[in-house]
């Protein structure tokens, strides 16, 4: 499947979820949850878009209930879980 069909089914889940997903001029970072928002950094490629934001998508599914992640001791832990998921969703969704 074409990164842009898998863009477009990636936008769904986040839409059914209520999620907002915005392309911004971040600095030091690539993607961001927070809330019902998801920012996405507006100079990636759409391999890294759709990679980014199923990292995102993953926080949001398995971190939603775990507060402040960027200053949590098991912030490692976190973002190898939400690289784990972010590829097999991915892997999903290109069949």
């Amino acid at each position: 499947m074409n990164e842009g069909k898998i863009f477009e089914r990636l936008l769904k889940i986040a839409r059914d979820e209520g999620l907002i997903v915005s392309f911004l001029p971040f600095q030091a970072s690539y993607g961001r949850i927070k809330g019902e928002r998801i920012g996405l950094y507006i100079g990636m490629n759409i391999h890294d878009i759709n990679y980014t934001l199923a990292h995102e998508l993953a926080h949001h599914f398995l971190h939603f209930d775990k507060g402040d992640m960027i200053r949590s001791d098991n912030k490692e832990m976190y973002e190898e879980q939400a690289d784990r998921a972010a590829k097999m969703l991915l892997d999903a969704l290109a069949v």
